[in-house]
């Protein structure tokens, strides 16, 4: 009986994996692949890292933002609050605040620039590209998206960490409403306002201005 089966295995055909198992196994090993490029690029050192904007499918933004959440890779989906009619009763209107998409289609990435982090950056799903020209990518600096960060979404986190970079008495420079442009420097900060009290210098004169922190720019 031994001698039997031994025969049959010796005459047996080796059979390898159907066709939908090997893709079942090519998208198996491109996912860990993909996974290793993304957590690489994601710990590298804080001061190589940067942020661009990626770009996604149609209606794909949720389900990349959950796919870099699951690969630690840090990212931001930007959402903002508007108002929305709602009706109650025949005469009565009442507005209601929505959070919605700010740019669909597009999100911010911080990575490290490197070509095994794009790599593993493209393979996700969903993902069409980053912003750039000429072969040359779009980065955007920390500051600018704490300052949207704040602007849309009022995210404490990102107050908290602007005014981490701001001392009493450094000078900063405007960038919104009827002061833009102008120089100042900071007098004071209104941590449960989330506001910052700025003296602008108008002809030689000190004005004193409460802005938001998404309203300045270091100087």
């Amino acid at each position: 009986m031994m001698r039997a089966d031994v025969k049959r295995l010796n005459e047996a055909e080796v059979i390898g994996p159907t066709d939908r198992q090997t893709a079942a196994l090519d998208r198996a090993r491109g996912m860990t692949r993909r996974a290793e490029a993304l957590l690489a690029a994601a710990g590298q050192s804080e001061s190589a890292m940067h942020w661009y904007v990626i770009r996604t499918e149609t209606h794909a933004e949720m389900a990349v933002d959950k796919l870099l959440q699951d690969a630690n890779v840090e990212h931001w989906l930007p959402f903002m609050k508007v108002e929305k009619r709602r009706r109650s009763g025949r005469k009565k209107v009442a507005r209601e605040a929505v959070s919605m998409l700010a740019w669909p289609g597009y999100m911010f990435v911080r990575m490290v620039p490197t070509p095994e982090a794009w790599a593993g950056l493209l393979t996700v799903k969903g993902v069409v590209g980053v912003l750039g020209a000429n072969e040359k990518l779009f980065p955007v600096s920390h500051d600018k998206v704490l300052q949207l960060k704040v602007f849309l979404e009022g995210n404490v986190i990102a107050m908290g960490e602007i005014a981490s970079l701001l001392q009493i008495g450094q000078l900063v420079r405007v960038n919104a409403g009827p002061f833009a442009s102008h120089n100042g420097t900071v007098v004071e900060w209104d941590e449960d306002a989330g506001t910052i009290g700025v003296d602008v210098y108008i002809f030689g004169r000190a004005v004193p201005i409460t802005l938001g922190l998404d309203q300045i720019d270091k100087g």
